[in-house]
């Protein structure tokens, strides 16, 4: 989502507010971020400390996606619940018994 904000990886919301961002983009924007990782002191990249294989490209392309659209739905969920608290609220206020003639 910062690359996203920081226009540093291009997207665009589609009708149902889900990020819609182009392969080669993300594609390209995944190499960039590699090579920065092997821009340290040594010139080695970081090696994790689990002994996983490596990852391919189009594995780190569709965790990227992944995560993105994971982001995208929790923040849908977050939009939901302040609807659902809002309407609740108003179901609550009318509920409530008025006195037509004051006693």
């Amino acid at each position: 989502m910062n690359a996203i904000k920081d226009g540093s990886l291009p997207a665009m919301r589609d009708n149902r507010n889900r990020w819609q961002i182009h392969p080669d983009k993300l594609a390209s924007w995944l190499a960039d971020r590699d090579d920065n990782d092997t821009d340290n002191a040594t010139g080695n990249a970081a090696k994790p400390d689990s002994q996983e294989p490596s990852t391919t490209p189009e594995k780190d392309i569709r965790i990227a996606v992944l995560e993105v659209e994971l982001k995208a739905k929790d923040q849908r969920i977050a939009d939901l619940e302040r609807d659902r608290d809002s309407w609740k609220e108003q179901a609550q206020q009318l509920a409530r018994p008025r006195r037509w003639w004051p006693f």
